[in-house]
C-alpha cells in the first residue's frame, strides 16, 4: 500500500527512489550494509515499557 501523502516527505521523487531501495531482508530500513560501511550497535533503552497502559 502506498500513501500519496506523508508529512515528512515533500519530495515525491526522493520517496519513490527510497521505496525502490527498501529490502525487507536487510537490517536497515533503506538499502543494505555495503563493504566499507561501519555499523555501530548502541545500547538504547526501550521507551515502550514506559507507556501508559489502559488495562
Amino acid at each position: 500500500m502506498t500513501s500519496n501523502y506523508c508529512y515528512a516527505n515533500s519530495n515525491m521523487k526522493l520517496v519513490k527512489r527510497n521505496q525502490k531501495l527498501h529490502d525487507p531482508d536487510s537490517p536497515l530500513l533503506i538499502g543494505d550494509v555495503k563493504d566499507g560501511d561501519v555499523v555501530n550497535e548502541v545500547n538504547e533503552p526501550s521507551y515502550i515499557d514506559l507507556q501508559t497502559k489502559l488495562f
